[in-house]
């Protein structure tokens, strides 16, 4: 299903981008207590929990052998190594950042939307896309630094790794409820952390102090959890390509979050990358909306 933007699905947009920017703030704060690989198991086997919970009357509910493989690999792409790849970028760089970088999500999925979904792209969202393009490499273009380097690498992979995800989640929509894929994919992922995560704690020191802990419940309930949930409800709603031109979102929360949160401040690189995404995010609204009305 899929059609324009109602009051409900700018609801999920916002929400689920808010959450998601809080991870790159919030997680930082923590980057020098928790080994970052933990850190992406922890955040994955708590959020499960509210998961689980939230879908328990979908239990029952068949899944078609069909569609299992779907299941993986938005699971081993989405939970697993999106997970670790972005855990280890906010600890190698700034959390704006990381955050900014990760908006170049929608160049990854509209491609294989279009390949995979048969989803069209339109020469609005392929300016969309360069727009995305542009405004990552500007914020590239000011990094300082192997860890700066080696973070944005990071996040750029994760980015890869998720758009997979987000491309299984919406050939799923249409036959599963949102809340029953999301659990079942970060399943999945957990499969794969728990090794890692139980390597890392007996190889590497972990602070488990209370403001730490806390931290790492915020970011399973509510940044796994919670936004995973209200990011399904997006596809469910709207095409994949079209959700993810509002990744430049989480880096405009993320950059506020740090700000405030982190002290971090920004080059000039970082206020031009976010200008070009911000026109990106206008011009896709305007864009989904046109379709949606031509569609009727």
């Amino acid at each position: 299903m899929s059609g324009g933007f109602s009051k409900q699905t700018v609801g999920y947009i916002l929400l689920t981008f808010f959450l998601w920017g809080s991870i790159y703030a919030v997680g930082k704060l923590i980057a020098g207590d928790v080994p970052p690989f933990l850190l992406a198991c922890l955040r994955c086997a708590v959020g499960v929990v509210p998961l689980a919970i939230m879908a328990k009357k979908y239990w029952h509910m068949p899944i078609d052998k069909a569609d299992r493989k779907w299941f993986i690999l938005g699971g081993f792409f989405g939970y697993f190594m999106n997970l670790q790849l972005v855990q280890l970028g906010i600890y190698l760089t700034g959390a704006s950042v990381a955050a900014l970088i990760n908006s170049l999500t929608p160049v990854t999925v509209a491609i294989l939307a279009a390949f995979l979904l048969k989803e069209k792209i339109t020469p609005v969202k392929c300016l969309c896309i360069v727009l995305a393009i542009a405004g990552t490499l500007v914020v590239s273009g000011g990094a300082s630094g192997k860890n700066d380097i080696y973070g944005i690498i990071c996040m750029i992979a994760a980015m890869c790794a998720f758009s997979v995800t987000t491309v299984a989640m919406r050939r799923l929509a249409a036959k599963y409820p949102p809340i029953l894929i999301t659990m079942y994919m970060v399943v999945v992922g957990l499969a794969f952390d728990i090794p890692v995560g139980v390597y890392t704690a007996l190889t590497q020191p972990v602070n488990v102090a209370p403001r730490v802990v806390c931290i790492i419940l915020y970011l399973g309930i509510f940044g796994t959890g919670l936004a995973q949930f209200s990011w399904a409800k997006c596809l469910s709603i709207l095409p994949a390509s079209t959700c993810s031109l509002f990744y430049p979102l989480q880096a405009i929360s993320s950059a506020l979050l740090g700000s405030v949160i982190l002290g971090e401040t920004f080059t000039p690189y970082f206020f031009w990358g976010l200008a070009l995404i911000t026109l990106d995010i206008f011009l896709n609204g305007w864009e989904t909306n046109r379709l949606a009305k031509t569609s009727h």
